[in-house]
Formats: structure tokens, sequence, C-alpha cells
């Protein structure tokens, strides 16, 4: 019930990253500018994750 308060800081991040990109890829015929604005996000926080050495991120990319 309460398992988001036992996340560490790196699935934290990689849910948001997962979340954003999904977001950005649905929004891209839509809106391009501002699925680029969501990617532009998802991005920096990929750039968290690597700085991070996140095991799993390899997956994403």
């Amino acid at each position: 019930m309460f398992g988001f308060l036992f996340r560490s800081e790196e699935d934290r991040l990689s849910h948001k990253y997962t979340r954003l990109m999904n977001r950005a890829y649905n929004l891209a015929l839509v809106d391009k500018e501002k699925s680029d604005k969501i990617n532009e996000r998802a991005q920096k926080i990929r750039e968290q994750l690597r700085r991070m050495n996140y095991r799993k991120l390899d997956n994403f990319i």
C-alpha cells in the first residue's frame, strides 16, 4: 500500500522519466512543441540517472 515510501531515489526518477517519455510520445503528433519541452525535461532526468550510475538505465536507451 505504501510502497512508494520505500522506493529509492533512482527508482522514483526512472519512473518519472518513463512517464515523461510516454507523455512526450503521445503528444508528438498533436503538439510537437509541447512534446519537445517534455522530452527535454525527461532528458535532464536521464542525465541525473546517468550521474547516479543507475544500473537499469540501459533499458531506457
